[in-house]
């Protein structure tokens, strides 16, 4: 059987997990970085550069993957945006209605229509606003529906108020969408093959490491103290016990991804009172 002496079987790592991969890496490349600006040139060997590059590529991917996951800023904000846009609008065209209601009809020759708008439009005062989004949502799908059925859409033009219902109509539907009622939510992004992303980044160290240790030739002055500075952090790792209770057991495992956090969309969140 013929042998084989690439890196990936002659460098012999300690034990790592993904965490301390990402470490190891992490020092290794900053020592690097370090070393290079005191050399003359300023340029590490071009081997050791470009196996830096890729350790530097994989521990990137691996931190990316292993990186705690929030909510999505976008949509945590946009939701309760959507929502205060909405209830500011329905709260406006009460305020605005009632004080036609509440002029005297030789003031309001469409007091009357005024009235039907009002009670139609708010027979429980604001207390729709208050519900869950989507609750509040479908009440106000309702609202819009009967000013056209009823076409009371002529008795805003009459009062003066179509600024009122366009912005209702306009705040409603961006609501639906902030809500993906109205609008499919994005797709995720599909999770990130984390041990991949581990095993990649432990080939890269495997990789870095022989280029490193085969920079060193004692008939090349510097180049064995280079090598061992550029090395110093793999020799002085210190390894986790054998069966450790920290993450992971060894450097042939990786953890499992990290959960998706909880879609806080079918919580029925209400408005504060």
């Amino acid at each position: 059987m013929a042998r084989s002496f690439t890196s990936q079987d002659l460098v012999a790592l300690p034990r790592l997990n993904a965490a301390e991969s990402v470490v190891l890496a992490t020092e290794l490349i900053t020592v690097a970085d370090a070393r290079e600006k005191q050399l003359r040139p300023k340029k590490l060997p071009e081997a050791i550069g470009r196996s830096k590059g890729r350790l530097a590529a994989a521990v990137a991917t691996l931190e990316a993957l292993t990186r705690p996951q929030g909510g999505d800023p976008v949509e945590t904000k946009t939701k309760p945006k959507a929502d205060r846009i909405l209830d500011n609008a329905w709260s406006g065209t009460f305020d605005w209605l009632g004080g036609w209601c509440k002029l005297p009809p030789e003031r309001n020759p469409c007091l009357d229509e005024a009235k039907e708008l009002f009670k139609l439009l708010y027979p429980d005062g604001l207390s729709f606003t208050r519900l869950p989004y989507k609750l509040e949502w479908k009440e106000s799908k309702a609202r819009l529906d009967a000013i056209r059925s009823a076409r009371h859409d002529r008795t805003f033009k009459k009062l003066g108020g179509e600024a009122f219902l366009v912005h209702l109509e306009e705040a409603h539907e961006a609501y639906g969408r902030a809500l993906h009622i109205t609008a499919p939510k994005p797709e995720s992004a599909p999770a990130g093959d984390v041990r991949a992303a581990f095993l990649a980044t432990l080939a890269a160290l495997r990789d870095y490491a022989a280029r490193v240790a085969a920079h060193a030739d004692p008939d090349v002055p510097g180049s064995e103290e280079v090598s061992a500075a550029l090395l110093a952090p793999l020799a002085t790792w210190e390894s986790r016990p054998a069966g450790s209770s920290s993450e992971a057991s060894d450097n042939t495992e990786a953890p499992a991804a990290p959960a998706a956090p909880p879609d806080p969309e079918e919580e029925p969140l209400a408005d504060p009172a």
